[in-house]
C-alpha cells in the first residue's frame, strides 16, 4: 500500500511541504498498523463522555405491613433509589389501621413490591396470592445469589418452591449488649466474644441483685427471639406433618432451660423491651436485635457489644438472621424497572453504604464487611461482634408458626417460678398447638 503511495506522489509532482505532511500520515499509519498486528496496546482517543441513558418515566410504588415510617423507608432504601434512578418515581405506602393489604387489594391500588421480614414476606404474598417468580429478572440484572446471606437465599428459595418469589436487601439478628457502668459499678468483667450461654448466665446472676435501694436485673431478652432464631434451626411446625415439634424435638429443651434461667435473673419477669436495658440503666446484658440502637435512642446508656451467646451443643453456630425481603408482585406493571432498582440496591456500592451505618448488609464481599459500622452515630462499638459467626438456617415456616409461638410462650413464667415443670408445659404446648392447627383448618 505504502509502495502505491510513493508512486502516486512522484506522478502528481506535489510541493515538498504537502509530500512530507503525506509520509508523516503513511509513517503514522504503519506504526498503527503494527501495534494493532503486533497485540501492543494502544491509546485510546479522547470522546465524549458517555451520555447517562434516559429512562421511561415510570412509578415503582412499595408497600410493607411493617408499619416503617417513610422516613424510615427512605433514609434505607428510598433516597438511595432516588439518587440512582432520578427518572423513576419511588413511592412507598406506609401501613396502618387504616391502610393495609386488604384495603388496598380491595381498592385495586397496585403496588410493584411488597417488603417486609420474611415470615411475613411470604404469609402475606401466598394469602394475597400476588407471587411473581423473579428467577429470569434476577438473571437477567445480573444479581449474583452466591455473594449473598445463603441462609437468607436458602429460605427465599424454600419459600418460593424453588423459585425466587423474593430477594433479600438488608438483614438483622440477636447480639449481646451490655452496660458498661453496671460492670464498672460491681467490679465484673465485661462480656467478651464467644462466650457460651451458661457463661453469660452466670454473669447475670451475680448482677441480679439489689444495691443502695436500687434493683439491678441480669439478662433481658425478646423470648420470642430466643425460640425462633435459636441455632437449632428447629421449626414451631413440621412443615411436611402440620404438627408440633415441641414433643418430637429434643433440643426444644436445651433451647428452653436457658431461656427459664434468664427469667431468673430478672426477677422472673418478662423484660423484652429495649428501652428496659436503654432508658432506666439498671439491666446489666440484654440479647437484642443488631439494628436496636438505630432504632432506639442508644445515647443514655454507656453500652458495647459482644457476640450472641453460644451453645455448647452447637458451637461456633450463630442465630439465624432475619432477613428483610423484597418482592416483585404479580400485579406490577413495571417488573423490569423494579428489578433494576432492587439490582442496585444489592451492588457493592449499594451494601456498603448500608454496612458503614451499620445495618446488616446481605452481600458479603470483603470490601461490605470491612465497612461494616465505620460510620455508626455510635462510633468504637464492637459492631464486629454482629458477623462474627455465621448464621444458622432458617427452617420452613407454615401460616401456623404466629399463633404456635404464643403457645409456645405461654408457660414462660410459670416455669421460671417453678409452678410448672418442662414435661408439663411441653405436653399442654403439644396439645394446644394441635387444636389451634384443627381449628384454622376448619375456618
Amino acid at each position: 500500500m505504502f509502495y502505491t503511495i510513493r508512486r502516486w506522489i512522484r506522478r502528481k509532482a506535489l510541493p515538498r511541504g504537502a509530500v512530507s505532511c503525506i509520509r508523516l500520515l503513511c509513517a503514522g499509519a504503519a506504526l498503527a498498523s503494527m501495534a494493532a498486528c503486533s497485540g501492543a496496546p494502544q491509546q485510546p482517543l479522547a470522546a465524549e463522555p458517555p451520555q447517562a441513558t434516559k429512562k421511561e418515566p415510570v412509578e415503582l410504588v412499595f408497600f410493607s405491613t411493617s408499619g416503617w415510617t417513610k422516613e424510615a423507608f427512605d433514609e434505607r432504601f428510598g433516597d438511595a433509589m432516588r439518587r440512582k434512578f432520578p427518572d423513576y418515581t419511588i413511592t412507598y405506602i406506609q401501613s396502618s389501621k387504616n391502610v393495609t393489604m386488604d384495603s388496598l387489594i380491595t381498592a385495586g391500588t397496585t403496588f410493584d413490591i411488597f417488603w417486609d421480614t420474611y415470615s411475613n414476606t411470604f404469609i402475606n404474598l401466598d394469602r394475597y396470592k400476588l407471587q411473581f417468580d423473579m428467577s429470569d429478572l434476577i438473571k437477567k440484572h445480573n444479581v449474583n445469589l452466591n455473594q449473598l446471606d445463603p441462609a437468607s437465599i436458602n429460605i427465599a428459595k424454600t419459600m418460593s418452591n424453588g423459585k425466587m418469589y423474593a430477594l433479600p436487601l438488608v438483614n438483622n439478628t440477636d447480639v449481646l449488649y451490655y452496660n458498661k457502668d453496671i460492670f464498672d459499678k460491681f467490679g465484673v468483667p465485661y462480656p467478651k466474644d464467644g462466650m457460651m450461654r451458661d457463661e453469660v448466665l452466670d454473669i447475670a446472676k451475680r448482677l441480679n441483685r439489689v444495691d443502695g435501694g436500687t434493683a439491678y436485673y441480669g439478662l433481658g431478652l425478646y423470648p420470642s427471639n430466643a425460640l425462633a432464631m435459636s441455632p437449632f434451626s428447629i421449626p414451631y411446625i413440621d412443615a411436611k406433618t402440620q404438627t408440633p415439634t415441641i414433643q418430637t424435638d429434643a433440643r426444644w429443651k436445651t433451647v428452653f432451660e436457658p431461656l427459664i434461667a434468664a427469667y431468673r435473673t430478672t426477677d422472673n419477669k418478662k423484660m423484652s423491651d429495649p428501652n428496659q436495658f436503654l432508658k432506666t440503666g439498671n439491666m446489666a446484658m440484654f440479647i437484642g436485635l443488631a439494628n436496636m440502637f438505630l432504632n432506639f435512642d442508644a445515647s443514655g446508656v454507656n453500652w458495647d457489644l459482644a457476640t450472641y451467646p453460644l451453645f455448647k451443643e452447637a458451637p461456633g453456630v450463630g442465630p439465624q438472621p432475619l432477613p428483610t425481603m423484597f418482592s416483585i408482585t404479580s400485579m406490577s406493571k413495571h417488573p423490569d424497572e423494579a428489578m433494576e432498582v432492587l439490582a442496585y440496591m444489592l451492588t457493592e456500592e449499594s451494601q456498603k453504604s448500608l454496612a458503614e451505618r451499620a445495618i446488616i448488609p446481605v452481600l458479603q464481599t470483603p470490601a461490605v464487611t470491612r465497612a461494616f459500622g465505620t460510620k455508626s452515630p455510635y462510633p468504637g462499638k464492637n459492631y464486629a461482634a454482629i458477623l462474627k459467626y455465621k448464621f444458622a438456617e432458617i427452617p420452613p415456616m407454615t401460616v401456623y408458626d404466629k399463633l404456635a409461638q404464643n403457645i409456645y410462650l405461654k408457660p414462660l413464667e410459670a416455669l421460671a417460678k417453678g409452678t410448672t415443670d418442662l414435661n408439663t408445659a411441653f405436653r399442654n404446648i403439644d396439645q394446644e398447638t394441635r387444636q389451634m392447627i384443627m381449628q384454622e383448618k376448619a375456618k
